[in-house]
């Protein structure tokens, strides 16, 4: 029977749907070692599967990401617990959710226990710029060392090979959401009764996503304050998302003396399906980002992309396709010239094609790579 230890920080609501499907697996025991209080986890997570919170210490800490000019904050996790308790769980498999202490923690017991050790990885090529001289170091020790790789995306799997990981040994899941409910709200929204509910007119381009630094709104406000008034005249922004960056951003917003940006603030799914149904271009102006799943939804709605070089979903599903265009959102220039070409003429949205390229971006491929992972490196 294999016996397989995931080590993470909590499992999100976007998890859920990928680790649900093991529980139904016949002769596969496993849990879920969490190093945020089970709290963190999403409410469906913490009734259905088996998790347990491993205790340490979690610290926030400060990446500057200075290429970009942004600031991530992120927490860091010292597993004071985690070494007893994978012992005392007896894993032949350990799957560790990050490239730093903690999975030296987990390479450090698979020795002593005798299990093998997967690392898990969402870190991308342009995200991983910023981390310091230890982090890089560690991470080498690891990926040499690791059985195989889980990456979740593309760009995650590039990211690992640039440290020399073995193709054959990397596992590549999808950075999902729930393409059918998306797509069921695409489907049945009115566009026009919509837009006249929210007042649309003209041409609209949406943001979404937490109102932080690194989601980069700012730069899209300052290319925005560049355009001519006869785009002021016809066209409009709607930013979505709270944060603790909203009061600067509008503040930003005010000085600029933007008058046609709307700050919408955070909206439950089905509110923002009908933003999403009613706007005419989606901007992601993304500083830093291992995906940016927002993308994804508005791609079940068939909206046009701007997206940020700087993102994995833009390099996972924008480049190279006709879903959009991919940009430096930290070149003021290149930018404004975005805005104005998409607010002259808007390219047309296109749901079936959007939703063709995200088929195989879901839950149950993630779910059934994991479970390939398994079988090639427990059983």
């Amino acid at each position: 029977m294999p016996k397989v230890a995931f080590v993470t920080n909590f499992i999100p609501i976007y998890r859920f749907p990928v680790f649900e499907p093991l529980t139904g697996i016949s002769g596969l025991d496993f849990v879920i070692f969490s190093s945020m209080p089970l709290s963190d986890s999403c409410r469906e997570a913490i009734a259905n599967l088996p998790i347990k919170h491993t205790m340490g210490l979690n610290f926030p800490r400060i990446t500057k990401h200075r290429g970009v000019g942004a600031s991530q904050k992120e927490f860091a996790s010292l597993p004071l617990n985690l070494a007893l308790d994978l012992m005392g769980f007896r894993p032949n498999l350990i799957v560790s959710g990050d490239l730093g202490v903690r999975s030296f923690v987990c390479w450090c017991v698979a020795r002593i226990i005798g299990a093998r050790l997967v690392l898990w990885s969402e870190e991308i090529m342009t995200s991983g710029v910023g981390r310091s001289r230890p982090q890089q170091w560690l991470r080498r020790f690891l990926i040499r060392r690791a059985d195989a790789f889980l990456a979740w995306g593309t760009p995650a799997t590039a990211y690992l090979k640039s440290f020399n990981a073995p193709n054959a040994r990397i596992f590549t899941c999808a950075q999902a959401v729930d393409n059918d409910f998306w797509i069921e709200q695409a489907r049945t929204i009115d566009r026009e009764e919509t837009r006249t509910r929210l007042g649309f007119q003209g041409v609209v381009f949406l943001l979404v996503g937490r109102a932080v630094q690194l989601k980069g709104f700012q730069n899209f406000l300052a290319a925005w304050a560049g355009q001519s008034a006869a785009i002021h005249s016809k066209a409009s922004a709607i930013i979505v998302g709270d944060g603790d960056y909203l009061v600067d951003l509008k503040g930003i917003a005010e000085d600029l003396n933007l008058k046609n940006v709307v700050f919408a603030g955070a909206r439950t799914p089905p509110e923002l399906a009908r933003f999403y149904a009613a706007a005419d271009i989606f901007v992601f102006p993304s500083l830093v980002d291992v995906w940016g799943l927002v993308v994804n939804e508005a791609m079940c709605f068939g909206l046009p992309i701007l997206a940020s070089k700087y993102a994995g979903a833009s390099q996972g599903l924008i480049a190279g396709s006709a879903a959009g265009i991919v940009f430096d959102p930290n070149d003021a220039e290149e930018f404004a010239e975005c805005l104005r070409a998409w607010s002259e003429s808007p390219p047309r949205r296109a749901p079936k094609e959007c939703q063709e390229i995200l088929a195989d971006i879901s839950f149950k491929r993630s779910s059934e790579v994991i479970q390939q992972l398994i079988e090639a490196v427990a059983c």
